[in-house]
């Protein structure tokens, strides 16, 4: 493949998968297919050894490590990857020559149902804790929390998790100058449509593309639809 061919550098989500980038991987073949080098990077903590606790500031610094030589990429980041993308693309503007989110986070919800969760479902969470002894018991709880990854992440990944949603991304939206693509399910149930529109307002060239009956993991439930309209972002 050619050396001038559009780049396309991908940052995957939260997972608790052994090999997270693996899954991006019908994504990764199309975009080739169609001339674009492609790849998924392997994070600390997930694919890689992470030898401490890390928040946003540090996978950021990491990253422009990664990065170092590169100019005029195309960045994407789907969930907790779009929160360092968004990051990374509003600390470096200049690098980034594209930018695409799907279904990002980076905030913490202001709706009703979201407080809720936060305050009421934490508590009933940490109750079952006290309350028994049972895994299973407590599993349940910590699902109905939403804190599934959290509940079977090790120490280290917790603290890692608990410092990565203290930070949010909206006071830095207004300095990323790259088009950038937000692309969103429409039933996704863990990164609300609240979100989509915080980074619509807050983002000075950006525009929604929203994909029908698809869930918070269109890559991988839709890599068609994905790859094409990353490959219209590309070559917009």
């Amino acid at each position: 493949m050619s050396s001038t061919a559009p780049e396309v550098i991908i940052l995957h989500g939260w997972s608790r998968d052994a090999a997270p980038s693996a899954k991006w991987q019908p994504v990764v073949r199309l975009l080739q297919e169609a001339g674009v080098r492609a790849s998924v990077l392997k994070l600390p903590g997930f694919e890689l050894p992470l030898e401490q606790p890390w928040g946003v500031d540090e996978y950021v610094q990491w990253l422009l490590q990664q990065l170092v030589g590169k100019q005029n990429f195309v960045l994407v980041g789907h969930s907790f990857g779009g929160h360092l993308a968004t990051t990374y693309a509003a600390r470096f503007p200049q690098q980034v020559q594209t930018l695409i989110l799907i279904s990002s986070a980076g905030f913490r919800s202001h709706s009703l149902s979201a407080r809720l969760k936060r305050n009421g479902f934490y508590h009933l969470a940490k109750l079952g804790k006290k309350l028994s002894t049972s895994g299973t018991l407590r599993q349940l709880l910590h699902r109905m929390a939403g804190e599934r990854d959290y509940l079977e992440a090790n120490t280290m990944m917790r603290e890692t998790m608990r410092r990565v949603i203290e930070h949010e991304v909206d006071s830095e939206l207004k300095n990323i100058v790259a088009p950038t693509t937000v692309i969103w399910g429409e039933n996704d149930n863990i990164t609300p449509m609240e979100f989509a529109d915080r980074l619509l307002a807050g983002i000075p060239n950006a525009k929604l593309q929203l994909i029908t009956g698809a869930r918070h993991g269109s890559p991988f439930t839709h890599p068609e639809k994905v790859a094409a309209l990353i490959l219209e972002a590309v070559h917009a």
